[in-house]
């Protein structure tokens, strides 16, 4: 890595350090953009210590002042070259890694939907190359925690850090709530051809797909989601999918991954019959109601969380 690589873009981490500890100032590529930043008051005070495994991500407790802040960074930056400035700055604060891990040594797509994702745009993971880090401080009776996401599009660098502070985590400045997504990045996100969903580098929703309420067969397509993904498809043949189903919370959630999982496999056997996919670069998961995207408590919301993703890989 070369030693200009690390330069300060952004001063964030104000978790209090004790007992002798340096400072811990977090040190990221020059040119780093920050895409979201909230102190967040509804979300677990649990960090993942471990790998999904036997239907579990291992937590444990932390504190409750809780912020999560997102960046993205384009340029040379690589994933590896960011995960080792943070290791590096963690260590010289005063914090051991509880868990570092790489997507499959993670869990995958189960570790992925098992721990709290800022939604796209503004947060973007591959589902088969992300990596995880969780840290605690070593030096305080009282120990605050950190963790880090990282993962990479095609053309950018995406790193999610959520705090947990014994102390308040007031921001002082107005927050980075939902911005909009065609301002707030500079890379390509879920743009409009008419009323057709455009892709990006990443992924895209297939919306205005239709299923009979309690049905599992793929109905009408009228905005021609399926022929949209089908074209990148064509386009781009070394381009696999991973469909993933989504649900509103009616119901249990084993009956929710169930039913989007079996909704996720209808598309997928409609790119096969309609459009000559090949079966190998497409594959079905369901996630249920564990990633919505808007307030199930309004019809509206409800509807925009029923839905199938395409998440891209190569």
């Amino acid at each position: 890595m070369k030693a200009a690589a690390f330069l300060l873009s952004v001063l964030t981490c104000t978790l209090p350090q004790q007992g002798g500890a340096a400072e811990f100032v977090l040190q990221l590529p020059l040119g780093a953009k920050a895409t979201y930043s909230r102190v967040e008051n509804t979300l677990p005070a649990l960090v993942p210590v471990g790998p999904f495994e036997s239907g579990v991500v291992p937590k444990v407790e932390t504190p409750e002042n809780i912020r999560r802040t997102v960046w993205v960074m384009g340029g040379e930056s690589t994933v590896a070259q960011v995960q080792a400035g943070i290791l590096t700055q963690l260590e010289r604060a005063g914090y051991d890694a509880l868990m570092f891990c790489v997507a499959k040594e993670c869990g995958g797509f189960d570790f992925r939907f098992n721990i709290d994702v800022v939604d796209e745009p503004m947060m973007r993971v591959d589902l088969r190359n992300y990596r995880f880090i969780s840290a605690k401080q070593t030096v305080s009776e009282n120990p605050a925690y950190v963790t880090f996401l990282l993962s990479r599009s095609p053309v950018s660098v995406y790193v999610q850090m959520t705090e947990y502070s014994p102390d308040d985590l007031g921001l002082g400045a107005a927050e980075l709530g939902t911005p909009d997504p065609q301002t707030t990045t500079g890379q390509a996100s879920l743009g409009q051809t008419g009323n057709t969903a455009a892709p990006n580098d990443v992924s895209m929703v297939l919306e205005g797909l239709e299923f009979d309420t309690g049905s599992t067969e793929l109905g009408s397509d009228p905005q021609e989601s399926l022929a949209a993904l089908a074209v990148k498809l064509t386009a781009e043949p070394d381009l696999k999918v991973l469909l993933v189903g989504h649900s509103d919370m009616s119901g249990s959630l084993q009956g929710n991954i169930t039913i989007s999982t079996q909704r996720a496999d209808a598309v997928r056997r409609a790119l096969i019959r309609d459009h000559n996919i090949d079966p190998d670069r497409l594959s079905a998961h369901g996630v249920g109601f564990l990633s919505p995207r808007a307030d199930n408590a309004t019809e509206e919301g409800r509807q925009k969380n029923r839905r199938v993703e395409a998440v891209f890989s190569r």
